[in-house]
């Protein structure tokens, strides 16, 4: 098993040494890899960003613990998914921008787009985090090893091929990811856990769909705003289409990582599934423990480094994410060496804020529910026909939902929850922020 581990580390770093190169070469090159991406590459990396810790450990616990209703999790991204592909991949891939921070500044003015790259920071670290938990709940799982050790060795590998290649290493290390995956996770995994419900029968009291006694329309709601809107509005899901090589590239990787998501947490319900039929609790730990179940010792290994390959898809292009709104937004004046050091810096403080949370399933709350009601709702009134914002209200409405959406999270926290889900708070605020300032046009 560790030597597949290091056979797997050694692959990902030669690809960020081999693109270091050429990242070098100008900040464009470094960020979105000189927008050179065929629709193949540009779907590759999409899927591979957007199939993560939440698609795997986060959704089996849910679906785990609430049975298939837990599935929203996974659809709302779908959803938003085919959203951004149907209705503004094309918008976005035009604007030639950078960053999403960028596309927020060219509607609402340069004090707008600050504040935007803030949320994009901010929401960004705290993925980080998830990330390199979720990688440590993978192979605390499945080894005897000490579980800080493994979340500080887990970052250092993630920011070290990303630093080198920038975005050629991030999609790069996506394709052998994304490939993995599909080989380990859906043709091996998936089928072993539909041997093992035959045998054992399936969990009837989780086979309820949509809604259940435990997960309700409200849950559902929450779920599309929390999860969903960040599909179709996320700065590491836009990273990818700015990357692409076209319009219709990047209109393809979105339509096509919508599908890819879809068949993820399908599979990744029916382990769900077959971790509950063998006893074993809803925890982030489910799904790895269930793979170690279903495959033995044999065919482990290949699982585990296919189940940290999937979390390593995401962690890489958040780090870009906010690397790239700070020296690109925040602080345009930096030289172009300074964004590989960023990203090292904000590899840090995920790292600081995984080892005070150390629950999976908190930080993966509060880094959507950062971004989501703040960033949202202003960004997609600035594609609206025929709808404008002024600057003043848009800033108002991203500021104080964000604002309101993590106090509330860090309230609930806390233990001290103010009711309703903070994600709703954030958005309820960052509407009621921002009516005054809509206008018609003809």
């Amino acid at each position: 098993m560790i030597f597949a581990l290091v056979l797997y580390g050694a692959a990902v770093l030669a690809i960020g040494v081999r693109a270091s190169r050429k990242a070098g070469e100008s900040r464009e090159e470094f960020l979105v890899a000189g927008r050179s991406f065929s629709p193949l590459m540009a779907w590759a990396g999409l899927s591979s960003t957007v199939i993560g810790g939440s698609t795997t450990l986060v959704l089996a616990s849910l679906v785990a613990q609430k049975g298939l209703p837990g599935l929203w999790l996974d659809f709302a991204g779908v959803l938003g998914l085919l959203a951004l592909g149907l209705f503004l991949a094309r918008k976005v891939r035009e604007s030639r921008a950078l960053t999403i921070s960028e596309v927020i500044g060219r509607a609402y003015g340069p004090a707008v787009r600050k504040i935007a790259a803030l949320l994009v920071v901010l929401a960004s670290i705290v993925w980080f985090a998830l990330l390199t938990q979720a990688t440590e709940a993978v192979l605390t799982a499945m080894t005897p090893w000490n579980p800080t050790r493994v979340l500080v060795g887990t970052a250092v590998l993630f920011v070290a091929y990303t630093t080198l290649g920038g975005q050629r290493a991030v999609v790069g290390t996506d394709v052998v990811q994304l490939t993995l995956m599909v080989v380990a996770l859906l043709g091996i995994a998936v089928p072993l856990a539909l041997v093992s419900l035959a045998k054992t029968g399936w969990p009837v009291t989780h086979l309820v769909f949509p809604t259940s006694a435990v997960y309700r329309w409200t849950d559902v709601a929450a779920v599309l705003v929390l999860v969903g809107l960040p599909h179709a509005v996320g700065s590491d899901v836009w990273s990818k289409l700015l990357s692409a090589r076209d319009e219709r590239a990047a209109r393809t990787a979105a339509l096509g990582a919508a599908a890819s998501k879809l068949v993820f947490g399908l599979g990744t319900a029916t382990i769900a599934l077959a971790g509950v039929a063998l006893g074993f609790r809803a925890s982030p730990a489910l799904y790895p423990q269930t793979l170690v179940a279903l495959a033995g010792e044999t065919l482990a290994p290949v699982l585990l480094v296919a189940l940290v390959a999937t979390m390593q898809t995401s962690s890489d292009s958040v780090l870009l994410s906010a690397s790239a709104a700070t020296a690109h937004d925040l602080l345009p004046g930096l030289p172009p060496w300074a964004t590989r050091v960023l990203v090292v810096g904000y590899g840090v403080l995920g790292l600081v804020v995984a080892l005070a949370l150390r629950d999976v399933v908190a930080t993966f709350r509060l880094g959507y529910t950062i971004f989501a009601a703040g960033l949202i709702l202003p960004t997609l009134v600035a594609f609206l026909p025929g709808v404008t914002l002024s600057r003043t209200f848009a800033g108002l409405a991203m500021a104080g939902g964000g604002g309101v959406a993590l106090v509330a999270a860090l309230l609930a926290l806390s233990g001290r929850p103010l009711g309703p889900d903070p994600v709703l708070l954030g958005t309820g605020a960052n509407l009621l922020l921002m009516l005054p300032g809509l206008r018609t046009r003809r």
